[in-house]
């Protein structure tokens, strides 16, 4: 299973996204990417919003978590989707890293209709709209007392 980490980073009522163009559409994704063996996953989301969009990111809870299954294109992911606390430095496209085409800043109450990668647009809406915000813990490192 393939493991992708994402962050959602709010401004003024909207989330910072990437933009694309897929089959002449145009379509978002959370910023974030696949996670190397033996990285750890907030270290991964740290370095990929690093390399992409040239910032440097503190990442929070987990406020999300989904299974995509397997097709024919793509592997069975698990997508890890952390809320990014904050952000130092002025998101931009390092085109080394990305083949993304731009940043987009896309208004929160807009997410569900919204082409998104991962197709979570519907159930951020909710999680970023619900009163209190609600997240997951997550604990970096679960078997730190070495029982097993």
């Amino acid at each position: 299973m393939r493991v992708r980490v994402s962050a959602v980073f709010e401004r003024e009522g909207e989330i910072l996204c990437m933009k694309y163009i897929y089959g002449g559409k145009e379509v978002f994704a959370l910023p974030g990417g696949g996670v190397d063996q033996d990285i750890p996953l907030q270290e991964a989301i740290v370095n990929e919003w690093r390399d992409e969009l040239g910032v440097k990111l503190d990442a929070g809870a987990v406020i999300m978590i989904g299974e995509a299954p397997a097709t024919k294109r793509h592997p069975q992911t698990l997508h890890v989707i952390f809320e990014a606390l904050e952000i130092r430095g002025t998101p931009k496209i390092r085109p080394d890293n990305t083949h993304s085409l731009d940043i987009a800043w896309v208004p929160i109450e807009k997410l569900a209709g919204t082409p998104l990668y991962p197709d979570v647009g519907r159930k951020l809406f909710d999680c970023l709209t619900a009163q209190p915000r609600r997240s997951l813990e997550f604990i970096g490192n679960c078997m730190e007392r070495g029982f097993w």
